[in-house]
């Protein structure tokens, strides 16, 4: 496992991604801790962070609309190694969570501050109409110091605030990605006719009810460590089931839980049983993750009635035989909108024009872990964010890629249009877009993902006007196979976006200025506020165009042709 050295100045050296102009080192630390704590997607952990002043005390917010539950959050970095926190800073904290007492006292705390973004993030998550309907609100102070006796005497009383310092953080990180099975031994109690075991080519298969307070004792729940071994997408911090928390929490449901419930199944190199016990170790959970979740989170309500159907298999979690043991139980339980459409006669369709139009040359990925020798990969995830931002001009959309391959898939792809080259030729296209973001001069916006997408559907905007802009918008094709077609999109589209960041940066620096900056995090997720800034950029562009101090795609792409080449027909 990686070294976690949480002492400033070294702290800093984890945080790069967040670590950008405009946010504070705290607020840098606290994305970090969203993303690999709450197990948030670096995006998601920038929508929960208030960047800016005049924040109240406030952080940044996460609304858990399963458990219906809010965290406000405090996040402070000490720079000098040896300084500890006591209590005054949590019992100022405890006087910011009041401002969250109520929906009145929320409302006036988004219409108070000048912290843009919090009062966006309030309105956007609804918090003051969530609190009114029951959501309990939960501080939680994040620190890289250590906390002293008199922080934790404070916190005994408080059962609202939660502190993760130092030690909190050194003992629950888990780096990204996959970890190695637990090793700490937990035994399980059964009744002694209460497990059936069985042998199936020579492994050892227990299948026992077993107690949820007992289950919740494995090691690794709480830092999702326990789920992160053999997992073939990233681990993330996924929404846990509703339905689960609610059964749970009505004691006259927990006999009935078996009844309700798939169950788990874990992977274990070593399992001793006895007449009433089951002990394993070396053990990872592959099925059941969100329930397992669920559960310790909802832990004070669990009572000896609850009990869940546990398959305990006897393997050693890196083998090849637990590899295809988790990938059936996922697929059979857990398959996503992307895999169902894996197999559907639009994505093979695709996939198969791609090797016959480009053989050799570009491999179209359409299932989760599909590999392959060919020099060049598009992701069918990638293709499907690009072909919504450009050709539908819905940018504000790309985020939400559960939509992609459920509701939005036959928009995006059920066109005769959408082919392997056009796919190909917008995912040069997109690679311009990628170019110019080092000139975005509002850092945090440029490193936040939709930012690309967004600025893929100016790029749309500013080519639709011109001729053979039109006709590239069209059909790219013809482009894409004109002599140095490749490198001849990426330059000339290099170009008419540097012209259009141009104009983007001085609109954000005007709102700026004016005392309305530009809230990226909410502002991109909705049509109506990005067609408003698409209003103050597209214009002195297509002027400067105009008065020949920009150049148009016709202009670029004329010039960039080889001596002997021709334009594309349209």
């Amino acid at each position: 496992m990686p070294t976690l050295d949480l002492t400033y100045p070294k702290v800093l050296k984890h945080l790069p991604s967040h670590l950008k102009t405009g946010r504070t080192e705290s607020r840098a630390f606290l994305a970090w801790f969203l993303e690999h704590y709450y197990r948030l997607d670096p995006d998601q952990a920038r929508d929960c962070v208030c960047d800016g002043s005049d924040d109240k005390g406030v952080d940044g917010i996460y609304v858990d609309d399963n458990v219906e539950s809010i965290d406000v959050f405090q996040s402070k970095l000490f720079k000098n190694a040896a300084k500890t926190l006591g209590d005054t800073d949590l019992k100022e904290f405890v006087g910011t969570l009041a401002q969250f007492a109520n929906s009145a006292k929320i409302e006036q705390v988004a219409k108070t501050t000048m912290n843009k973004e919090l009062a966006n993030l309030i309105s956007a998550e609804e918090v003051a109409k969530k609190v009114e309907n029951g959501y309990a609100v939960k501080g939680v102070f994040v620190t890289n110091a250590s906390g002293d006796p008199n922080a934790y005497t404070f916190l005994s009383v408080q059962t609202q605030l939660v502190l993760y310092d130092s030690r909190k953080l050194l003992t629950l990180y888990v780096p990204l990605g996959p970890t190695g099975p637990m090793t700490k031994p937990t035994k399980f109690a059964i009744e002694p006719s209460g497990c059936a075991v069985y042998r199936i080519n020579g492994t050892r298969v227990f299948l026992a009810s077993l107690k949820a307070s007992d289950l919740i004792q494995l090691d690794g729940i709480a830092s999702g460590e326990l789920f992160a071994w053999n997992v073939r997408q990233s681990l993330g911090r996924t929404k846990v089931n509703k339905d689960i928390g609610i059964s749970v929490q009505d004691p006259s449901e927990h006999k009935n839980f078996l009844l309700y419930h798939n169950g788990l199944t874990i992977l274990s190199k070593s399992i001793k049983k006895t007449r009433r016990t089951i002990t394993v170790s070396g053990y990872t959970v592959v099925n059941g993750c969100q329930s397992l979740t669920s559960l310790y989170d909802n832990q004070s309500q669990l009572s000896n009635d609850l009990e869940i159907l546990t398959r305990i298999i006897e393997v050693s979690p890196d083998s090849p035989l637990a590899a295809k043991i988790t990938h059936h139980t996922n697929n059979q339980n857990a398959i996503s909108a992307r895999d169902l459409q894996s197999n559907s006669s639009l994505q093979r369709r695709l996939q198969k024009e791609f090797e016959t139009s480009l053989p050799g040359k570009v491999f179209y990925r359409i299932k989760r872990g599909e590999t392959t020798s060919l020099p060049r990969i598009i992701d069918n995830q990638d293709a499907a964010r690009i072909l919504l931002a450009f050709d539908l001009s819905e940018p504000w959309t790309c985020h939400q890629t559960y939509k992609l391959f459920d509701e939005l898939h036959t928009k995006i792809f059920a066109r005769p249009e959408v082919n392997a080259k056009r796919i190909l030729a917008l995912t040069v296209a997109f690679e311009a877009v990628l170019a110019s973001i080092p000139k975005v001069e509002h850092q945090l916006m440029a490193n936040y993902t939709l930012t690309l997408y967004f600025l893929f559907y100016l790029l749309r905007q500013a080519l639709e006007p011109d001729p053979q802009g039109k006709d590239f918008c069209r059909n790219p094709q013809p482009f894409l196979d004109a002599a140095d077609g490749e490198n001849r999109i990426r330059t000339c589209l290099t170009s008419i976006m540097n012209d259009l960041v141009i104009d983007l940066n001085a609109e954000i620096k005007q709102r700026q200025d004016s005392g309305d900056p530009i809230d990226y995090k909410r502002e991109l997720k909705s049509p109506l506020p990005v067609r408003a800034i698409e209003r103050k950029v597209i214009p002195p562009y297509q002027m400067a165009v105009a008065r020949k101090r920009a150049a148009s795609f016709t202009e670029e792409w004329n010039k960039s042709a080889p001596a002997s080449a021709a334009p594309p027909a349209p």
